[in-house]
């Protein structure tokens, strides 16, 4: 774990965190844990809005994910941190809660990508029960009944996938409401369980280059993150207050 000015940031192994995010999902008042994501964007906006920052701090469990984030934490001599990032992430929680009755809601995305992603990983992880899905697209003047839906589904882990920070945003304001322990921010996930983004070829995973397949399949959308947030990113992580701790 490190922490970078007062937000601690978890930096285990896949399984280990695995392991830490499925313990006791009974208990629900008491162990209730919602998960964020922190890659090089999500941090350039997490630190730009200090209501945010706070509430993420206090409430979430927070994964340095990407490698944007290892690479200006080295830089700044915190050594190469372990990082946790959805797409390798995602099969082992669903192989450990197979069987288990920890039933699933996803929540996020396009209704035709929400949907493939529930078939394929009905299809691929059998014993995963999923208690109902809905898209991301919804107002404010939806979002009660969405609530509803997702205590009425008897799930106990909300994936949602709406994108950072408008899923964060929406999770913190309906904390209380939730009535299940595991909740996972996911961003852009669904996108490829559905099998609508195809992830990099192996040698470019390997490498950790996968942002830079990205940015050749979206370039306009990935422009902004590839420059602006990361230069940020990098100077602010450069100069933040860090505290590595085992």
């Amino acid at each position: 774990m490190i922490v970078l000015n007062d937000i601690e940031f978890f930096t285990l192994k896949p399984e280990e965190f695995a392991d830490y995010f499925l313990n006791c999902p009974d208990k629900i008042q008491s162990t209730r844990k919602i998960a964020v994501h922190v890659n090089i964007r999500n941090y350039f906006y997490l630190n730009r809005n200090p209501q945010l920052r706070e509430q993420v701090k206090e409430h979430c469990i927070v994964l340095l994910e990407g490698i944007g984030m290892k690479t200006g934490l080295w830089l700044s001599g915190s050594g190469w941190l372990n990082d946790l990032n959805g797409t390798d992430l995602f099969p082992l929680i669903m192989k450990r809660i197979s069987g288990t009755g920890i039933g699933v809601y996803l929540l996020g995305s396009e209704e035709p990508v929400i949907q493939k992603a529930a078939e394929r990983i009905t299809q691929h992880y059998p014993g995963v029960y999923i208690k109902g899905f809905h898209n991301g697209y919804f107002g404010k003047n939806e979002e009660s009944e969405i609530i509803r839906r997702i205590n009425s589904s008897g799930a106990k882990l909300l994936i949602i996938g709406r994108g950072f920070p408008m899923q964060e945003e929406f999770v913190l304001k309906y904390k209380e409401e939730l009535d299940l322990p595991l909740i996972w921010n996911v961003g852009g996930l669904f996108d490829y369980i559905s099998g609508k983004m195809p992830r990099a070829p192996k040698v470019l995973l390997k490498l950790r280059l996968e942002w830079l397949y990205r940015f050749f399949l979206e370039p306009r959308r990935m422009l902004h993150r590839n420059t602006v947030c990361a230069v940020w990113s990098f100077v602010h992580l450069f100069w933040s207050k860090k505290v590595c701790v085992k």
